[in-house]
């Protein structure tokens, strides 16, 4: 009953559209009750047992389905029967008719079907194309759909595989049938084979009374569809599950009913995230996996191979694109952020609405690029970096799951921090690494508290890499995050070969942000900062932002990179652009969406904006963040026409301007440490670097020559010992 509601849910979501374009009519070509050949293995069958042709005459015969234990099967093997491999024949005198088909399965608990040798569908076992062994077992048990009322689970054929594989002639359907173990209560393996032909009557019977050609349900984005095989998906542990995702690229249409594209196999699944657990549309954790339950890495929808993924709801984020934009703009600023891509969801065969499939954050060279710290890694230079650690919330952790900074400087209204282990795991850290990173983290927070934290070579700068902070702190002011350095704040720690200080990311959950929530008016404000809110206890930001703006050549690199970016990837009109352009894609899928969770014009917490229509939910966004990047402007922005004045002295000059391959920088270096020349694009991305040795401390000239940009603008910074001594914009021309 279940599926047949379901079916009628989606011939109403798809608009009546069913396959009747070119189809005349729909027979049934093998149904359930006819006489297959059937036969228990005791050892591997040839391959050629599934093609037409090979003699199975010594084999049993009977009507389907042929399986055992709960009534609803004709044919009766032996309880504790492992697999069952059957047989049917059928005969088309124009195999050219047949131009649609679908195959129902009631199984119990796993099978593969073949059509004249080649595979067309199979559920809970191995790989796609691999076939499996005589006595292999199912990943999982399946409980059959007409224990419950309900309809056979239905796999179309597709059409390619239906013009090849088709014959004049005889034709053999073949099913093999997998138990999950020998103890098991039932195996069962209820089959129809009902084809779609484009003239009149080839001889065959109706179809089932209860067939109704199932939807072409059809999308733009792509679509992911899981079975859990009627398992329940809990918050831990996952459990397992078949995952295929239909993505044929940009511009092409993508049907529920498309063989898997970029995979098609075992999973892991899991519910995850905590306040959102509480929404009706869930968010998950996904695992891919290979046959024998293992990790394996993959691609998906482009982004690079891994095997751990997220599926966002942004049930709350009626625009659906909080975290999609705060990932786009980080990555724009030059630093790698989790990827995301959205697509349509179907869950059991139910449609769940538009997600965002994201990266989870990982160390690998296509994500977070830091070396790889192995167990065996405690001592010298490999224990120093590989580290990834987070600020987050404790709920359902263990004691060997995070470690607390203790600094011996403590730092006023300031708590003292929980850090989860990352990478490595908390269950694969080994004691010395533990150690290593608790006391490198001990030891900077006590410097960064401390009276000398400003001192260029032994302050903060000496642990934490200034740059990302800042850029961290923009991002996370820009959005006014209420979750902001409290939660989900990552860091990642580099090897001290690689620089070996401490990096601020990268990003990860912005769905209460960006003006939504209404349980904190200072959060919902677009005119105050989130930084100076540290205080004693998990409700409050932690203090480091705090304490680094009262530095004054922090502040000024935060104000400078922050003015370099709104030039780019912060510019007002370039961030409307971007949503604009993702709600012209998502296009109808947004109505399906809110067709599944009819929430515009609702409250959902904690919502303190409620649109009548999603352009309503759209157009509050971009107002908060037009008006959020106008007060940061009041209080950050450095006037282009002051030439950055602002973080440079009287003696920096930088010319000639604009320049074509050679350009000279004149200053008064602080000391005789090294100087640093950075350039950046508009973009906020470095272009450039070169380190220099001064000549004198007084004025002392650095040449460049040559640095390889193509035309455009570009900012000029020099810093030595991690203060700014000038900075300045500068124009590279071909003339």
């Amino acid at each position: 009953m279940r599926r047949i509601i379901l079916y009628l849910f989606l011939i109403l979501l798809s608009g009546n559209r069913v396959y009747t374009q070119s189809v005349d009519h729909w027979e049934g070509i093998v149904e359930a009750s006819d006489i297959w050949k059937y036969l228990i293995p005791v050892s591997e069958l040839p391959v050629e047992w599934t093609n037409p042709g090979f003699d199975d005459s010594m084999w049993s015969s009977g009507p389907g389905g042929i399986g055992y234990g709960d009534g609803d099967d004709s044919t009766l093997v032996p309880d504790g029967t492992l697999s069952v491999f059957m047989r049917k024949s059928f005969t088309l005198s124009k195999a050219s008719d047949v131009i649609s088909a679908f195959l129902y399965v009631d199984y119990d608990d796993a099978f593969v079907a073949y059509l004249n040798g080649t595979e067309i569908a199979r559920a809970n076992i191995g790989t796609s194309g691999v076939r499996p062994a005589y006595n292999e077992t199912s990943i999982n048990i399946v409980e059959p759909a007409a224990a419950s009322g309900g309809l056979p689970p239905v796999f179309r054929i597709d059409g390619t595989v239906l013009a090849s594989s088709l014959h004049d002639g005889e034709n053999i359907l073949a099913l093999e049938v997998h138990n999950r173990d020998a103890t098991s209560s039932d195996l069962s393996s209820t089959t129809f084979l009902i084809a779609g032909l484009s003239t009149a009557s080839s001889g065959f019977r109706l179809p089932p009374a209860w067939f109704t050609p199932p939807p072409e349900i059809t999308s733009h984005l792509p679509l992911l569809l899981i079975d859990t095989w009627g398992g329940y998906i809990r918050d831990e542990p996952k459990i397992d599950a078949w995952m295929k995702l239909v993505n044929n690229g940009p511009g092409k249409v993508n049907s529920i009913n498309d063989p898997g594209t970029d995979y098609d196999g075992l999973i892991g699944i899991e519910i995850r995230g905590q306040s959102s657990q509480s929404f009706p549309k869930k968010s998950y954790g996904i695992e891919t996996r290979n046959d024998l339950k293992e990790d394996s890495a993959v691609k998906l929808i482009g982004m690079p191979k891994e095997s751990d993924w997220i599926l966002t709801a942004s049930y709350s984020d009626k625009t659906l694109m909080r975290n999609p934009l705060t990932y786009y703009l980080g990555n724009r600023m030059g630093r790698w952020q989790p990827r995301t891509e959205f697509c349509e969801v179907y869950i059991n065969q139910e449609y769940m609405g538009i997600y965002s499939l994201i990266e989870k954050i990982k160390r690998d060279k296509n994500r977070v690029k830091i070396a790889k710290i192995t167990p065996t890694a405690t001592s010298g230079d490999s224990l120093t970096g590989g580290y990834i650690v987070k600020v987050d919330k404790l709920d359902g952790l263990s004691y060997n799951d995070y470690f607390r900074v203790t600094p011996t400087v403590n730092f006023s209204y300031a708590r003292h921090y929980d850090y989860t282990y990352v990478e490595p795991k908390a269950t694969e850290i080994v004691p010395e690494q533990k150690t290593y990173i608790k006391d490198f983290l001990t030891v900077m927070e006590s410097t960064l508290n401390g009276s000398n934290f400003k001192d260029p070579v032994n302050g903060f700068r000496k642990y934490m890499d200034e740059e990302s902070f800042a850029e961290y702190e923009i991002i996370q002011e820009l959005s006014n995050n209420v979750d902001g350095y409290r939660y989900s704040t990552f860091f990642y720690k580099e090897r001290d070969s690689d620089g070996g200080k401490l990096i601020a990311g990268p990003l990860w959950d912005f769905d209460l942000c960006y003006g939504n929530v209404d349980y904190s008016p200072d959060r919902l404000a677009t005119n105050t900062w989130l930084y100076t809110n540290y205080g004693t206890t998990e409700g409050n930001p932690m203090h480091y932002w705090a304490r680094m703006m009262l530095d004054p050549n922090y502040k000024a690199l935060v104000k400078y990179r922050y003015s370099i970016l709104r030039l780019g990837p912060l510019n007002t009109d370039s961030i409307f652009a971007w949503l604009d352009s993702q709600k012209a894609y998502l296009g109808d899928a947004i109505d399906r969406n809110f067709v599944k969770w009819p929430i515009l014009n609702q409250y959902v917490w904690p919502n303190p904006y409620i649109g009548y229509t999603y352009d309503n939910e759209h157009d509050s966004l971009k107002n908060w963040i037009a008006s959020r990047l106008e007060w940061m402007d009041s209080q950050w922005l450095i006037p282009m026409n002051t030439n950055l004045t602002e973080l440079q002295n009287s003696d920096f000059k930088v010319y000639p301007n604009p320049f074509n391959s050679r350009f000279t920088v004149v200053a008064n270096p602080l000391s005789y440490e090294e100087i640093s020349l950075d350039l950046y694009n508009l973009q906020g991305q470095k272009m450039y670097s070169k380190k220099y040795l001064p000549e004198a401390i007084k004025t002392t000239q650095l040449e460049v020559d040559n640095p390889g940009l193509p035309s455009g603008i570009y900012f000029l910074r020099l810093s030595q010992s991690g203060k700014t001594i000038g900075t300045s914009r500068i124009v590279r021309s071909e003339y």
